[in-house]
């Protein structure tokens, strides 16, 4: 297996710097400009620097799922593919059992804790595109044709 080289994405770390900048330059304004008072009536003022923080983590992870797409296309195996599909599958179904069983309360946490990082597993590996032979032949004449 071959990896690609991966592509980086330069405006989306462009933009994730500049996010978290102004996120952290807006949370120290908001809590030196503002009263407690005025915070609690208008949520919106207080809400910004999360906001801004927020979305710089979602483009981190969008950054993150480009880089190993662009690296992993067509390079996986269709039976390693499926099976880390299934195992990951397997852990948010196990995750959701966790968090809403009663009785255990560990299992409660760790539920929770494998819920979360299998579904950002599982909204990444399903970026990533398996190895089929055909689609690398129709790729590669592609490639030297145009």
């Amino acid at each position: 297996m071959k990896l690609n080289p991966p592509r980086v994405p330069r405006g989306l770390i462009i933009a994730i710097v500049v996010l978290l900048v102004l996120g952290l330059i807006a949370s120290s304004l908001v809590d030196r400009i503002f009263t407690e008072q005025q915070l609690a009536n208008n949520v919106l003022l207080a809400a910004i620097p999360f906001i801004l923080i927020f979305v710089a983590i979602v483009l981190t992870f969008i950054t993150l799922i480009v880089i190993a797409a662009t690296m992993l296309n067509n390079n996986i195996p269709p039976r390693p593919y499926s099976v880390i599909e299934r195992i990951l599958m397997a852990g948010i179904v196990l995750g959701i059992v966790g968090m809403f069983q009663p009785w255990i309360f560990w299992a409660y946490k760790y539920g929770f804790i494998v819920l979360l990082f299998s579904t950002l597993g599982y909204i990444l590996w399903s970026h990533v595109v398996p190895y089929r032979p055909e689609m690398r032949e129709e790729l590669e004449n592609h490639q030297f044709s145009g």
